[in-house]
Formats: C-alpha cells, structure tokens, sequence
C-alpha cells in the first residue's frame, strides 16, 4: 500500500503540472497571494492535527482501516483545497483543476489501492 500512495503523488504531481497548463496558464494564481491565506493556513494544519491524532485511534497495520484513512484524508485535504480556490481564486479557475485532481485521486484510491 506504501508503493500506492507514493505512485498517487507521482501522478498528482504530473497531472498538476500538465493540467495546470491546459486550464489556467502559465500565470497560476495562488491562495496564499489572496486575502485567505489565513485560512489556507489554520484549514491546513487543522486537518494535519486531526488526522494525526486519527493515528491513535485506528490500527495501523490494518491495511483496510488505513486505506479508509488515506481516502478521508485525501477527500478532506483536496475538498479544501477546491473549496478555497473556488473561493478566491475564481477567475483564474484554478478551482478546476483542484476539482480534476480530487477526482482523480479519489478515483485512484478507489481502484487501486482498495
């Protein structure tokens, strides 16, 4: 499961890139240049803490209760995402590719690594 969760940031990473280019441009905007980098920041390390803390909660070595994790972590973490470039990066839509990323990883998860 470790090798799966590294190949879903491999592909992040390239989609990203590759899809950041076909939507937005090369001038991508950025939350943390808005008014919300405030609240990228707290939202950031609020769902870092608390799936930390998550750790404590679910056996680790339950290859099931972690795959639900990295499926909730990974739906969190990319919602908000989405949701602040929806918010303040509107006119770049930006949003759209935080929207295709959540899909496709979630999708990834979904197939792969369930």
């Amino acid at each position: 499961m470790q090798v799966s969760v590294s190949i879903l940031a491999l592909i992040q990473s390239i989609f990203n890139f590759i899809i950041g280019r076909l939507i937005v441009g090369k001038e991508r905007g950025k939350v943390s240049e808005t008014s919300g980098k405030n609240i990228q920041r707290i939202g950031f390390v609020t769902i870092l803490i608390i799936a930390f803390s998550c750790f404590y909660f679910i056996d680790i070595m339950d290859d099931n209760a972690m795959k639900w994790f990295w499926l909730y972590f990974y739906t969190i973490t990319f919602g908000f995402h989405f949701y602040l470039d929806w918010v303040y990066l509107r006119d770049t839509k930006e949003y759209l590719v935080s929207l295709i990323l959540l899909i496709i990883g979630v999708s990834y998860i979904l197939f792969f690594v369930f």
